[in-house]
């Protein structure tokens, strides 16, 4: 299968976090379908509100360690002022996703498929990385069937 869309590849952070309730994406360059949001706003650590631009589902490439498979979220919210991209392991867990822990990784899987592979970064080693590119416009893949999995 080829995927064709417009722009160049880009390097994305991406982190699971254990407390937050949200998929909440930094940029709007990964979201393959848009809305935005009027006058929306979450709470986040200290009680702060933070205003939710958009929201739609994103789609990246994760790699793995025979390739990369086609991860496409849902209901992510659009946050232009995060820091980072985070990935709800409260909401996977809703959508049936098993977590396996293997030293300092964890490994993400649904219907026994591999979904990624997450390691412990950062100066304190505490943010779980996952290793990613953002599908951008104007760029080719090559990817395999079922390689894809949309959550």
């Amino acid at each position: 299968m080829l995927i064709v869309l417009s722009d160049s590849i880009l390097s994305i952070g991406i982190f699971l976090n254990c407390s937050t309730t949200f998929y909440m994406f930094t940029s709007c360059n990964y979201f393959i379908k848009y809305t935005k949001s009027l006058e929306e706003f979450i709470t986040v650590g200290g009680y702060n509100c933070i205003s939710v631009t958009g929201q739609g589902f994103v789609c990246f490439l994760v790699l793995l360690p025979k390739g990369y498979l086609n991860i496409t979220l849902h209901n992510i919210l659009h946050i232009l002022h995060l820091g980072i991209s985070l990935i709800s392991l409260s909401a996977l867990y809703c959508q049936k996703v098993f977590v396996k822990s293997l030293d300092n990784n964890l490994v993400l899987l649904k219907n026994g498929k591999k979904l990624f592979r997450t390691s412990l970064t950062g100066s304190t080693g505490t943010l779980y990385h996952i290793q990613c590119i953002s599908l951008a416009s104007n760029t080719a893949y090559l990817t395999k069937i079922p390689d894809s999995i949309c959550l």
